[in-house]
């Protein structure tokens, strides 16, 4: 009579799945391929060596201006297409989410409907708690703020200054550019403000 054994050591093969990543994905994904392999070595040991200098880059031709202006363009596009990607992904979540609660947040708004006027009941019976306690939760009332909204503000602020002027708030702010102007213009310090003049900073944009 023969019997089955089971390895308890004996492991079933980790189950693969595909990750659906666009054709680019070195470029969207910098780090997914060194997450995935260790890092090669390096049998020269130069990488390694603390004692290597490499040369400083300088930007003395055109050529070389040309080529910093290429990478920076580049990279640009690369973060351009990474923040494209995320928004894209952002809204499927977002919808997925939506649709995946839809049915829960209808049966939330149906047993919810249904269950307020007996809790109203129950509670006014009560002298200050106005919570139900119940085997499986807790059903309670709470006072919502109340709530103002301002549908035309001219006709409210209108009406409120010559009834209610206590109603009208006046806010007292700066000008910035009067500041700039008596600063600059005519030299003139202001207590309270700090200034300085932009400097100038280098834009790269592709040629039309």
């Amino acid at each position: 009579m023969s019997s089955t054994v089971l390895d308890p050591v004996r492991t079933e093969p980790a189950m693969s799945f595909p990750l659906d990543l666009p054709s680019d994905a070195d470029v969207l994904y910098p780090d997914f391929g060194s997450a995935l392999s260790p890092a090669p070595s390096d049998p020269t040991g130069i990488a390694s060596s603390a004692d290597t200098v490499v040369p400083a880059f300088i930007v003395d031709s055109l050529a070389r201006a040309d080529w910093c202006v290429s990478r920076v363009l580049d990279a640009e596009a690369r973060i351009a297409r990474r923040a494209s990607l995320a928004s894209e992904l952002h809204a499927r979540i977002d919808a997925w989410l939506t649709k995946a609660s839809a049915s829960d947040n209808d049966s939330i708004s149906y047993l919810s409907m249904i269950l307020r006027p007996y809790v109203e009941s129950e509670v006014s019976t009560q002298h200050r708690s106005r919570s139900l306690i119940l085997p499986s939760g807790t059903a309670q009332l709470r006072k919502l703020p109340d709530r103002l909204d301002i549908v035309d503000k001219d006709a409210a602020l209108s009406y409120c200054e010559t009834s209610h002027p206590e109603a009208v708030v006046v806010k007292k702010d700066l000008s910035r550019s009067a500041l700039k102007t008596l600063i600059v213009s005519q030299g003139e310090a202001i207590p309270g403000c700090s200034f300085e003049l932009g400097p100038d900073e280098l834009y790269i944009r592709p040629n039309a």
